[in-house]
């Protein structure tokens, strides 16, 4: 397939020059949210006053991509997946342009819209994790700070401790506006600063970005296939939902963990109904959460004016576990990689090649 390199090495370019969460987040999150804390308690329900970086412009790349995508759809099966990828990152090059403009909503909905019907069954389950009771005797925990560089169970010394025992190659560095506890990217894994956590969420935060992000990551380096690296289209989702997969086999998708993913799935189907940030923050209030808590959910939902990247979570949690209830093996394929469902009976054949 003479086509493979010369798309592979467009599609890499083209992902290196999106970058959908730098471009979404806001360079003020920490400090807002800390004003926003002071001015919520005082019973005032003001919105937020987020910045951003100037939006980038797109448009170039959006034309290329377009055009690439329709080369490789008659490619066959291997083309039409990278085929998709090249669609799927145009429309996040087209949400980072609309940044900070009336159109970011709209654009966010394209690629981050209903897909199955997991869709429909993660709201059932948000609601149903909802109905349980908030906390289960987490509040008499102690508390570690994220990035507490004297405290051997912080995130930052357990993360560092991880990475160094398993050789990985990646660095862990503390960043200040970081919307999530951490997060994983092109050889580095981010961990939020000043954040209080449990024993058990630092547990579980390392499992997440280890097994569910940093190691596919490295397995994806040792395919002989570019789209590995790149991504499938809904790959990056489909991970999340495998991520989250491996923390319920262990026993960690509990209490408030389960509830903190319950209250952003259901502030992103507020906002996908057009629902402004204090009335989705003050939903999450209803469902018992404090209002850090509520003001922190709700601004990473309303990212540049409505990202919702957040609604992908449960239902693709839903879809690996039903796609491995079928054929446990295919774990072996969505691990190698940032590889949807959709795309792993395609790309299976390279893994088990390079199995071999």
């Amino acid at each position: 397939m003479p086509w493979l390199t010369d798309a592979g090495h467009a599609l890499v370019q083209a992902a290196s020059r999106v970058r959908l969460i730098l471009c979404t987040t806001p360079t003020n999150l920490r400090a807002e949210l800390d004003r926003l804390g002071h001015v919520w308690a005082r019973g005032a329900h003001e919105a937020p006053r987020f910045s951003y970086e100037p939006a980038p412009d797109h448009e170039g790349l959006v034309r290329a991509l377009g055009e690439l995508a329709a080369f490789l759809e008659g490619e066959g099966p291997l083309g039409v997946v990278y085929a998709g990828r090249a669609r799927e990152i145009a429309a996040e090059a087209l949400i980072c342009s609309a940044v900070g403009t009336s159109g970011l909503w709209a654009a966010a909905r394209r690629r981050f819209g209903r897909r199955d019907p997991h869709d429909d069954a993660a709201d059932h389950l948000a609601a149903r994790w909802l109905e349980a009771p908030p906390r289960g005797g987490a509040e008499d925990e102690p508390l570690i700070r994220s990035d507490d560089e004297g405290a051997e169970g912080s995130l930052l010394v357990r993360m560092r401790a991880e990475i160094g025992a398993r050789r990985l190659p990646f660095r862990v560095v503390v960043v200040r506006d970081l919307s999530s506890l951490a997060a994983t990217g092109e050889g580095v894994v981010q961990v939020a600063a000043g954040r209080l956590m449990t024993r058990a969420d630092v547990e579980r935060t390392v499992l997440h970005e280890i097994e569910g992000h940093v190691l596919p990551r490295c397995r994806a380096a040792e395919m002989g296939l570019g789209i590995f690296v790149i991504g499938t289209q809904s790959g990056a989702d489909d991970q999340e939902g495998r991520a989250l997969h491996l923390e319920r086999r262990a026993g960690a998708l509990v209490g408030g963990r389960r509830r903190e993913l319950a209250l952003r799935h259901v502030a992103a189907r507020r906002m996908e109904a057009g629902a402004d940030f204090v009335e989705a923050a003050r939903l999450l209030l209803s469902h018992g959460a404090s209002i850090p808590d509520a003001l922190r959910i709700t601004a990473r939902v309303y990212r540049a004016g409505g990202l919702g990247r957040e609604v992908v979570y449960l239902p693709a949690l839903l879809r690996v576990e039903a796609a491995l209830a079928v054929d446990p093996s295919l774990d072996v394929v969505l691990g190698a990689g940032r590889v949807s469902v959709d795309a792993a009976a395609v790309l299976r054949p390279w893994v088990e090649r390079a199995a071999t």
